[in-house]
């Protein structure tokens, strides 16, 4: 029991640190691994292997293979509509 008080004395007084030290606070989230993960790339390629499966890699394709570049905004988190079903609405 004693260490739960404790623990909530700790979180309450950090809490408090910094919420009046709030340039602390700034500088404690840049150091801190991020939540969400980072894209490598948001420029992707889409094609066909030998098999004829579809590829989509943050990579081109080797050579001699036909591929599409598809671009992707970080803001957005939507896929744009096919082409082949742009016209069904």
């Amino acid at each position: 029991m004693r260490l739960a008080w404790l623990l909530a004395i700790l979180v309450i007084g950090a809490g408090i640190w910094f919420y009046t030290h709030p340039d602390s606070a700034a500088g404690l989230k840049t150091r801190l691994p991020s939540a969400a993960p980072s894209l490598k790339s948001d420029r992707l390629y889409k094609w066909r292997n030998t098999r004829g499966e579809w590829q989509v890699t943050d990579t081109q394709p080797p050579p001699g293979i036909e591929f599409e570049t598809l671009i992707y905004r970080e803001d957005l988190n939507v896929l744009p509509v096919p082409p082949q079903l742009d016209g069904e609405r």
